[in-house]
């Protein structure tokens, strides 16, 4: 199984470098590397069986066959099948004499064709259909595969065939307990590469789905249930202190966190804890509370968020928090000078420093910690997996994971697979809710007029746009061009900041000077969506609000209204779909943004929501979060039961081995 592609037929090493590329290297890859779609080739129709509107396998003789060329140095090859049906395909040839093709298809006497039929003038026609001079190698479903410039599916189908006579070598690794009804894995693989008929396919793919998710939730749990951590003491005078000094009371939300992490703290495993929460429901108390009760316990706390403007928003917060406990709390960012550097890391090191706010600062080399027992990390949707493991190893420390970005369940799973989950629903009392307002383009400017009303009385505001720049492909407003028209136009008689992406440093003055209220307006994509707390800031206009995920939306407009005043987002959106409309009125319907992710999640899929892949978590070979997230929940259930009963995997050593192998 892990012999490498070379001892495929016609694969020798330039050919294996090349399809390294598609994550081919061994006979393994060769046969886990799933088609992406199927041919229906069940059954081959004789000419006057088809049926326009489907796609079908068709064969019979060629006749009249001819070449015309059309503009554009293109030509037009035409023929008839069995004189019936009318067969069309396009070709480049700028050269003297019959092209490649019409010469190729010269040769055939009967020919098989595939594709879709047309009615075309009272007669039926297949354009550019797929052709074979001899019945194809499979008549079933096809496999069709992930190609590249200099590989063809043909080649991928003869590897996998040639890899299938291998497969003896590969060992089952789920027992009879856990097989249940479905087909063994030697059959799956075969019947997943070439099923006669849909039945084999899906009976494959259950079975592939199932072995996929279980062996990912088996890899995580045990992983977190095996990791030592530090044994905090129960509650004493000094969390007391903490609770006491609260100006509000809890929401159940909040009670109900702290009472996880309380008993994850005081467990002698490490706390792996993910704690999901509304924008201003209340997540930074839980945080707080981790860092006084580990402090009163003899221990360090750092706290990593993404940027360094909200690095020094939170170690305010905290230090207003804390210091009054006599709890000493510092920052550690890229952007200290040297000798204030150097005092934080040396404070760090021989422990007067008890409480540090960083950023990725705080996981260089340089940085000794003399006694890190929580890490907490803020906004993990901005940090791979890596970093946080990263941040814990600076110590023997428990780990506390906020976002405020609300996750469905099913992706969820996937992304902190490995970490406990508590929510925090409800907003506290007092908060108040953005109003959100739909808004046709055509009273554009009079939605602007109110922003610049709303700015002369004190306030401040966002301009959301989805691109930095125009481009030629999205008719969709940029930043940087509309913030010159906007400058020069109904914005003129304010101050206006432009933030993006793809600044550099100069990103964090920028963020600085709106946060000290010297900009009125900030024109912004995306970069603001997290962390950006502007008490002043009320009104925000999102920009072709069709581009933006919902999830993202409800994020956004999360950004005002923090303060005593309330907020309002405009959504302005170009797109006259019905599905846009649908979208956006979800959004401005609904505050719950826990519904909201569902809803995204379900009209956009996983591999749009929240930047998925630079969260570190595994892309499926065949199981989909979205399609199969009953499956996805229930092999959760199943390898926690199956960990409850047997930790080490003593009784599945097939299982363990496989998990082992592939490392998720």
């Amino acid at each position: 199984m892990d012999s490498p592609v070379t001892i495929l037929p016609g694969v020798g090493p330039k050919r294996a470098q090349t399809i390294k590329k598609l994550g081919l290297e061994t006979v393994r890859d060769v046969l886990f590397s799933f088609p992406r779609d199927y041919k229906d080739f069940q059954r081959v129709h004789l000419v006057h069986e088809v049926k326009s509107g489907q796609e079908q396998l068709v064969t019979g003789k060629l006749i009249n066959l001819h070449e015309r060329p059309i503009s554009g140095g293109r030509r037009v090859v035409q023929a008839q099948l069995d004189g019936y049906l009318t067969l069309t395909w396009f070709v480049h040839h700028r050269n003297r004499g019959p092209s490649y093709l019409y010469r190729n298809l010269q040769k055939a006497q009967e020919i098989w064709v595939y594709g879709l039929v047309k009615d075309d003038y009272g007669g039926l026609e297949m354009t550019t259909p797929e052709f074979f001079y001899e019945a194809p190698m499979h008549l079933g479903l096809m496999p069709v595969y992930p190609l590249m410039s200099t590989v063809t599916n043909a080649q991928r189908v003869r590897w996998v065939k040639e890899s299938l006579k291998y497969l003896s070598h590969l060992d089952e690794c789920l027992p009879p307990s856990l097989r249940g009804d479905y087909v063994d894995r030697h059959t799956a693989l075969r019947w997943m590469h070439f099923p006669k008929n849909w039945s084999e396919q899906q009976s494959a793919r259950e079975r592939l789905v199932y072995e996929e998710f279980l062996l990912f939730h088996l890899s995580l749990q045990r992983g977190a249930r095996h990791t030592p951590g530090v044994m905090h003491g129960p509650d004493g005078q000094l969390v007391a202190r903490y609770l006491k000094s609260l100006p509000f009371q809890l929401t159940n939300g909040q009670r109900n966190a702290l009472q996880d992490v309380a008993k994850d703290m005081e467990s002698p495993l490490a706390m792996r804890r993910l704690i999901q929460g509304e924008v201003g429901s209340g997540k930074t108390i839980v945080a707080e509370y981790g860092a006084v009760k580990a402090v009163e316990n003899g221990g360090q706390v750092a706290m990593m968020v993404p940027t360094e403007v909200l690095a020094r928003q939170m170690a305010q917060r905290i230090k207003s928090a804390l210091e009054p406990l006599g709890i000493t709390v510092e920052l550690l960012i890229g952007n200290l000078p040297g000798k204030e550097q150097t005092r934080v890391r040396e404070g760090i090191q021989d422990g007067s420093i008890q409480v540090v706010v960083g950023t990725h600062a705080l996981i260089t080399e340089k940085v000794l910690f003399a006694n890190l027992t929580l890490a907490i990390v803020d906004e993990q949707h901005r940090f791979g997996v890596r970093q946080r493991l990263a941040l814990q190893g600076k110590g023997n420390a428990d780990l506390l994971v906020m976002s405020a970005t609300p996750i469905p369940r099913s992706l969820a799973l996937t992304a902190y697979g490995d970490l406990d989950t508590s929510e925090i629903r409800e907003l506290p009392k007092g908060r108040q809710v953005v109003d959100t307002r739909l808004i046709d383009p055509k009273r554009r400017t009079e939605v602007y007029q109110y922003l610049v009303k709303r700015v002369k009385s004190g306030e401040q505001g966002y301009v959301v746009f989805p691109l930095v720049e125009e481009s030629e492909h999205l008719d969709a407003k940029a930043a940087v061009t509309e913030m010159e028209a906007l400058q020069h136009g109904v914005l003129k008689e304010i101050r206006v900041g432009l933030i993006h992406g793809q600044m550099g440093k100069e990103k964090e003055q920028i963020f600085e000077a709106f946060y000290r209220q010297e900009i009125d307006v900030l024109i912004a994509t995306t970069v603001i969506e997290v962390g950006m707390n502007v008490p002043n800031a009320t009104v925000m206009i999102i920009e072709n609000a069709e581009r933006f995920g919902l999830a993202q939306l409800h994020q956004l407009r999360g950004r005002v209204g923090r303060g005593s005043k309330p907020g309002i987002c405009f959504l302005l959106s170009y797109s006259d779909s019905r599905q846009s409309r649908e979208r956006l009125e979800v959004i401005r319907g609904s505050t719950d943004g826990f519904l909201i992710a569902e809803e995204d999640l379900r009209i956009r899929g996983p591999g749009d929501l929240l930047g998925v892949r630079q969260w570190g978590m595994p892309l499926f070979r065949v199981g989909d979060i979205v399609e199969d997230q009953d499956m996805l929940k229930s092999t959760a259930a199943e390898a926690q039961a199956l960990l409850d009963e047997d930790p080490n995997l003593v009784k599945y050593p097939q299982l363990l081995a496989e998990i082992e192998r592939q490392q998720w």
